[in-house]
């Protein structure tokens, strides 16, 4: 009896063990889902930099041609025209 006992209690200890372990892994992959968030977002505000970037460098030409023509692209028409 005592050694169901005994082999009962290392279970026991093997599962805490486990469980422990378990825990830590876990908040090892919570770490890491908010570093690939905010990997994520960086690297989406650093195309959407990119695209500002691009929209506003030129002369003041391109950027009255580009004006136009994001108004054009926005312009909904109405009634017969």
């Amino acid at each position: 009896m005592f050694s169901s006992i005994q082999k009962i209690l290392n279970q026991v200890r093997s599962f805490d063990a486990l469980s422990k372990r378990v825990e830590k892994i876990e908040a090892k992959l919570k770490r890491f889902e908010k570093l690939a968030d905010e990997n994520e977002s960086l690297w989406q505000f650093l195309d959407e930099q990119k695209e500002m970037n691009g929209v506003f460098m030129g002369s003041a030409e391109e950027f009255e041609k580009e004006i136009s023509d994001i108004m054009l692209k926005n312009t909904k028409t109405r009634g017969d025209a």
